[in-house]
């Protein structure tokens, strides 16, 4: 689970990796997301719906991530509209990319030190956590195209 956790996390980093940080920030339409967000929103999901229950004396990153980076999940308190997400600009994307190495951190040690009557729960959560995030990968792609589409300069995504 552990190997699979990490690889679908690194797919959303790679995404990610041929952005500027000020490309990553942009939302180029109220229907599309920063990158920045999506990375941060995936991580969210795994602090507040994994972490948050299997890790012992867990402790919020931040819990202000709780308003910026919550989506739909309208039981678990306010959160950002999505047509103003680009206006995030703090935590900069730094700070979103440490926040991820954070949770990725914590959530190898929970899936390590799993107890026998968690497993099968915590395997299912996780199991929807990479899903959830595979979805955003598609969706960072198709926002970038739109992004990149959207500058008069008609920047590649990147360069074989």
């Amino acid at each position: 689970m552990l190997d699979r956790f990490r690889s679908v996390r690194r797919v959303s980093s790679q995404i990610a990796e041929p952005l500027s940080s000020e490309d990553a920030c942009v939302q180029s339409m109220a229907d599309c997301s920063p990158t920045k967000w999506h990375l941060a929103h995936t991580t969210w999901f795994y602090e507040r719906m994994i972490l948050r229950r299997f890790e012992r004396d867990f402790r919020s990153y931040d819990q202000r991530f709780d308003f910026l980076f919550n989506s739909y999940y309208t039981q678990l308190g306010a959160r950002q509209p999505r047509p103003l997400r680009g206006m995030i600009t703090r935590p900069g994307l730094g700070e979103v990319m440490a926040y991820r190495t954070d949770v990725d951190d914590r959530m190898a040690r929970v899936l390590g030190a799993a107890r026998e009557e968690d497993s099968a729960e915590l395997r299912r959560l996780v199991e929807i956590g990479l899903h959830h995030e595979q979805q955003h990968q598609e969706l960072m792609l198709s926002d970038i195209k739109h992004l990149l589409w959207c500058n008069p300069l008609k920047p590649a995504y990147a360069t074989y």
